[in-house]
């Protein structure tokens, strides 16, 4: 389970429904109790339910059957992987503005990077490498997103971190589709190219750090 304190009630949702999935008490290809059902089980309001069922859509764990229900998914199956945005934007048009904001966001962060920022950055890659040791899907989405909002919150630019925190669900929706392949070596490279921007962050190389982040989104986008 999660243990940061930041949880919403969307990732506290989907951390209890991945934990029914796991525990088998979903089982695969069964139907998930109706949205009013889940809120009264978990306690939590129903448009935190359907948001978490999105994430969860996304990560490949549930099957959204549009006029039947939402399904427990196969690990891994395309059909699980649905860009939800795709009539306002394309996932290219998506990650072509992460790219130029999350450069951006890298170069000013290595210039006022202090060092308790390096060790949060660290700290975040850490907590991303258990999640998928742990193959724990949530976690790994709440990890590698607070890794980027953090290199915005060092930015020191508060309309950068506006603009992020503004498309949150959808520039996250947009990193668990790449995290719903199961693939052992596409789950852990992102955490192996965080620690390479740390590394440059470290040496106050901004213009690494940027081409870094660079190649990051590029690679990101590759894997989906």
């Amino acid at each position: 389970m999660m243990t940061n304190s930041k949880k919403s009630a969307p990732m506290l949702a989907g951390q209890v429904i991945q934990e029914k999935i796991r525990s088998g008490e979903f089982p695969l290809g069964s139907a998930l109790p109706g949205q009013r059902e889940l809120a009264k089980i978990l306690g939590i309001g129903r448009p935190a339910i359907r948001e978490a069922i999105s994430a969860l859509e996304g990560l490949g764990l549930l099957r959204v059957e549009p006029g039947r229900g939402v399904f427990v998914a196969s690990p891994g199956a395309a059909s699980t992987r649905r860009w939800r945005f795709e009539a306002r934007y394309s996932l290219d048009h998506v990650y072509a503005v992460r790219e130029a904001l999350e450069t951006l966001s890298v170069r000013l962060a290595t210039d006022r990077a202090t060092a308790p920022d390096l060790k949060d950055l660290k700290n975040l890659v850490k907590r991303l490498k258990k999640a998928v040791d742990n193959d724990d899907l949530i976690e790994m989405s709440l990890a590698d997103s607070e890794f980027h909002r953090k290199l915005a919150l060092v930015s020191g630019n508060g309309l950068l971190l506006e603009m992020l925190d503004w498309f949150k669900t959808i520039l996250t929706e947009s990193r668990n589709i790449a995290f719903a392949n199961p693939d052992p070596t596409r789950r852990s490279a992102p955490s192996i190219e965080h620690t390479k921007i740390i590394e440059a962050m470290e040496k106050r190389d901004r213009i690494a750090a940027a081409r870094l982040m660079k190649t990051h989104i590029t690679n990101a986008r590759s894997r989906i």
